[in-house]
């Protein structure tokens, strides 16, 4: 029986995990090559709720993508986030990027906010800027109990902090 349920489960795109915070849900998708990526698909459904103003579920209130998974402490956080920052922010860039970190914490008091809003501020690579009005992406950092999740995403405030009853409220 235990078979049959891990061999159903490493067929399924998408599986819930239990975060052990109420209110939040993680959902892991096993991703192929050819598959989009987290932020891609989460940036699609934002833009789609935006332009559309349909409701798409009764019970989400916000999504958010994460790309990177790891123990919540400041070295970590350094060490996990270096490849994730090198896809998104290349040293090597002819048109710098700005940028805004975007830290929640849930379920956890042990962690000093501005510690970790600074370790992912300054391991961003130099031409880019940190610029909290008008950032061409936002790095949100999400700390629950002892994990932190990290995800880069743009046009966050545009969309509402992609909280999907914003979005698709009439206004």
């Amino acid at each position: 029986m235990y078979l049959q349920w891990l061999i159903e489960t490493q067929q399924r795109k998408f599986v819930a995990l239990d975060s052990g915070c109420n209110g939040v849900i993680f959902i892991q998708m096993q991703k192929s090559e050819e598959d989009p990526s987290p932020v891609e698909i989460v940036q699609h459904m934002m833009n789609w709720a935006y332009t559309t103003k349909k409701h798409m579920s009764r019970f989400i209130l916000r999504v958010l993508p994460v790309e990177i998974v790891c123990y919540a402490s400041e070295e970590e956080i350094e060490k996990a986030i270096k490849p994730l920052f090198e896809k998104y922010f290349p040293e090597e860039s002819s048109s710098p990027k700005k940028f805004a970190v975007l830290y929640d914490a849930r379920a956890n008091t042990g962690i000093d906010r501005m510690k970790i809003i600074n370790a992912v501020a300054k391991s961003v690579p130099k031409p880019h800027k940190v610029d909290l009005s008008n950032p061409d992406k936002s790095i949100i950092v999400q700390i629950a109990k002892t994990n932190c999740m990290v995800g880069v995403v743009e046009k966050y405030k545009e969309l509402s902090k992609f909280n999907l009853r914003q979005l698709t409220s009439q206004q």
